[in-house]
Order: C-alpha cells, then structure tokens, then sequence
C-alpha cells in the first residue's frame, strides 16, 4: 500500500489535521454556549442576595462582603454592600456610580474615559448572565455536567488581557458564582443566592436609576 506523500510532511501533516479539527472545535463551542443559554432563566428584572470573597496576591486575609444586587437589563445594576461597609455602587452604560448612602464616593464617565465603557460592559454581561455578548469579546471553553454547567472566558484583546486574565461563570438555571481574575493575579469570586425574577423595576426601583 502507498503512503500519502502529503502525510510524510510534518507541516502539512499539522495543518491538514487542524483544518479537520477547527470546525469540530468550533461547533462544539457553539452548542455549548447555546445549550447554556437555554439553561439560564431570562427575565428583565434580577434580585438576589451576594457574598463577595476578594483574594489579593499581596495579602494573606481574603476580603469578605456581603450584600444585595439587582440588575435590570434595559437600565443597568444596583450592587449594594451592606457588610462589613455600607456602600452602593450603580453601574449603567454610561457610567459608573459609587456612594455611601450620602455622599459620591466614586464617579467614571463612559464618555469620557473609553476604558469605563468596555468594564461597564465587561461587568454588566456578566452580571445579567449575557454570555453570547461575552463571546463576541472573549475566548471560551467549558462543560456541562448533568443541570451544572461552566465556562471560561479569556479576553482576544492584548490590552483587555493586562486587565483580566480570566472569568469564570458557573451555575444551573441561575448563575451561582462568577470568579473574577486580573493580570496581576487578584481573584474575586461572586457568589450569589436568593435569586428572584420580575417583569419591570418597581416605582422606587426606577427613581435609584435616574
């Protein structure tokens, strides 16, 4: 029996099979990120509780808070700390709001500081659990096991990777953790609980977005 000359060429050997393996790969990824999304629950109003766990490269303690959030797709979230420090921090499209209940501790304009808009956005996919928008960003692998699932998101861009190294989102029919890691190897993980789903904001819940 001959032998394919092309297969006696280490390159060309490589290459064929990578061109045989990336649309398997491809599809793959594609039916993974789909069959997540048909897990998780789609609703334009999002309550819940958190526990925030922040591991610093350069501290031994990890920095616990707890909390409650609520995202609401058309306006943006409310991410409340209420524990050990009292602070609320609203996040829109067009800016990043943090206060203590009386007085603008932090304020980032999107249209001002570009970099403001691609975190804003970064953190609001992740938050309403748009894992289609993050693929258009990010790199993703993952798996699902019987009603779990998980995916890993790496950043494309060189810039956004000095930024953050890698996401990571877990859960079933609701996201139940998000672990956040940066460049320089500080891991924030999310862990929610007490999720709660609604049609529109309430009255007082539309007026802490104006």
């Amino acid at each position: 029996m001959k032998k394919n000359p092309l297969l006696l060429i280490p390159g060309r050997s490589a290459a064929l099979l990578l061109l045989v393996a990336l649309p398997a790969l491809c599809c793959a990824n594609e039916n993974l990120l789909e069959e997540v999304k048909s897990r998780l629950t789609s609703s334009p109003v999002i309550h819940g509780e958190f526990q925030q766990t922040r591991r610093l490269a350069q501290i031994k303690k990890p920095l616990v808070s707890h909390g409650r959030f609520l995202v609401a797709r058309n306006h943006g979230v409310l991410w409340e700390n209420t524990r050990p420090l009292a602070q609320i921090t609203r996040l829109t499209r067009e800016e990043i709001l943090q206060t203590d209940g009386k007085k603008t501790l932090m304020k980032l304009d999107a249209r001002k500081e570009p970099v403001v808009k691609i975190i804003n956005g970064i953190l609001f996919s992740v938050l309403s659990g748009d894992v289609a928008a993050l693929a258009q960003t990010f790199d993703y692998h993952g798996k699902v096991e019987g009603k779990h699932w998980q995916l890993e998101f790496t950043p494309r861009d060189k810039n956004l990777a000095r930024m953050i190294r890698a996401l990571r989102l877990a859960g079933e029919r609701d996201i139940a953790s998000v672990e956040m890691e940066n460049a320089a190897g500080d891991v924030t993980r999310i862990e929610f609980q007490a999720q709660t789903y609604a049609q529109e904001l309430s009255a007082d819940e539309q007026k802490r977005f104006e």
